[in-house]
């Protein structure tokens, strides 16, 4: 609705400024390259060799990794290496307690599985209508946080 406002107040104003059609239209279109180029002076385009010649700069001045990183990843390696054998070595042996280990998990895996399968038959088979409308509730929820999430920021940059 301003828009139309804004056209009207331009139409207006033009037509007091020029007499004939011509004027009028040479009028208006210098007032659409004025406008096309006070945008480009608000927000101007990056250079076209912008990425070209950021990644010269990385490619440049690689991070460096000073001995004492190195030494640290290397003992923080070690230790919990270290940390493994003993822990395995102690509980009496590989392969008879990795497998009971197994097992166990997945028969615990097993059983938590029947009862969140048994957990969701009863409650759609007594309150069907509140448990749809709770998690479709729950899903346009979810879905406005994502898009809310995704919307970018108004940020400018500046050199």
């Amino acid at each position: 609705m301003s828009n139309e406002q804004d056209d009207r107040e331009l139409d207006a104003l033009i037509a007091s400024l020029a007499s004939t059609e011509e004027e009028r239209a040479a009028l208006l279109e210098e007032h659409r390259q004025l406008e096309k180029d006070l945008l480009r002076l608000s927000d101007p385009l990056p250079p076209a060799d912008f990425v070209g010649q950021v990644m010269k700069k990385v490619a440049a001045s690689p991070a460096r990794v000073s001995k004492v990183e190195v030494v640290t990843a290397g003992i923080i390696v070690f230790v919990t290496v270290a940390l493994a054998a003993v822990t395995l070595a102690a509980t009496g042996g590989f392969a008879g307690s990795f497998g009971l280990a197994l097992a166990q998990l997945v028969v615990s895996v097993r059983e938590a599985l029947v009862a969140v399968g048994s957990g969701l038959l009863a409650l759609w088979t007594t309150a069907a209508l509140p448990a749809v409308v709770a998690l479709s509730m729950l899903l346009a929820a979810s879905l406005v946080a994502l898009k809310r999430s995704l919307r970018p920021a108004n940020v400018k940059v500046t050199s």
